[in-house]
């Protein structure tokens, strides 16, 4: 072979490689994800294990963050890029002056799988709503999306809110608040739900968050929307990342719990209803909800808070 031969063949093989013919080569976007530990995010963990992410050119970094009012912040200052959000979350921040939109959908709370629940100890002698006047309940903090439906809850059970002393208490403290008689009943998700419904310090009153509405989207995917804007690829990418990793995990539920305990340290008792889809009317149910409680001042444009 001449020199010229070989020089071109060496040409040409470098512009493969560099184009990525014949290979998956691609640019990589690197995203860094703040999330909660909660099993409602699964398909974020098990899209970045499995490699769908990376396939749609996502380089995603997950970050485990402890307080999930702290997000939106973190998502200001550019530390993440992505983190987990809720209607009642995304809806306060917005309205507070932060330009966060959402970018995914991520889980609902349905009747006929629910995850969330409002748990009694059983000395409280709490049966129905109008039990839970006097008592002292704890939610996962004030103004959070669960202790928000709660209230709705309460409210269309007849109860006023000011009749009920809701107290902050982080869900893995929960338990043992109900074992001393520190708190009489707690609003409480998986997997912290099972823990003391087996324990034997708390029995079921109410799946009060599907009550509230079935089918209602509990926890989402948010950005700033500058940010989503810039990075319409991306999102389009963590999307269909999720959404391949919710098949992946209806059709190999037993290989997903390993991931499942890497990311949160613990195996849930089930899988939470995931779907990536988000709508105005998802978020427009919030609206009327921080309205009706006075949370909120101003209507929601709940369109202009999706990312296209």
């Amino acid at each position: 072979m001449t020199y010229a031969r070989i020089l071109s063949a060496a040409l040409m093989s470098a512009a493969v490689a560099v184009l990525g013919f014949g290979t998956d080569a691609r640019a990589q976007t690197k995203v860094n994800i703040g999330y909660t530990a909660s099993g409602d995010f699964l398909p974020a963990f098990v899209a970045k294990e499995m490699g769908f992410f990376d396939k749609r050119g996502v380089d995603v970094t997950l970050t485990r963050i402890a307080l999930a009012s702290t997000i939106p912040a973190a998502l200001m200052a550019n530390s993440v890029q992505i983190g987990t959000g809720t209607g009642a979350g995304l809806l306060q921040a917005v309205e507070g002056g932060l330009d966060i939109v959402a970018v995914s959908g991520a889980t609902r709370e349905r009747r006929d799988n629910p995850t969330i629940s409002v748990l009694a100890r059983k000395a409280a002698r709490i049966s129905a709503p109008a039990d839970f006047k006097g008592k002292k309940v704890g939610v996962p903090g004030l103004n959070s999306v669960i202790d928000v439906v709660f209230r709705k809850w309460l409210k269309d059970k007849g109860v006023a809110v000011e009749q009920v002393s809701l107290i902050e208490a982080p869900f893995p403290q929960m338990n043992d608040l109900l074992r001393g008689g520190t708190l009489d009943a707690v609003t409480v998700m998986e997997p912290f739900r099972s823990k003391i419904e087996s324990d034997g310090n708390g029995v079921k009153v109410a799946n009060f968050f599907s009550d509230v509405q079935d089918n209602m989207i509990s926890g989402f995917w948010i950005s700033t929307r500058a940010w989503a804007e810039a990075n319409p690829n991306v999102v389009k990418g963590f999307r269909e990342g999720c959404a391949e990793a919710i098949s992946y995990i209806k059709a190999n539920p037993e290989k997903v719990k390993a991931i499942e305990a890497k990311y949160l340290g613990v195996r849930m008792p089930g899988f939470s209803s995931f779907d990536v889809e988000i709508k105005p009317v998802d978020l427009e149910a919030y609206g009327r909800i921080g309205k009706e409680l006075g949370l909120l001042r101003e209507n929601v444009n709940a369109a202009r808070l999706i990312a296209k």
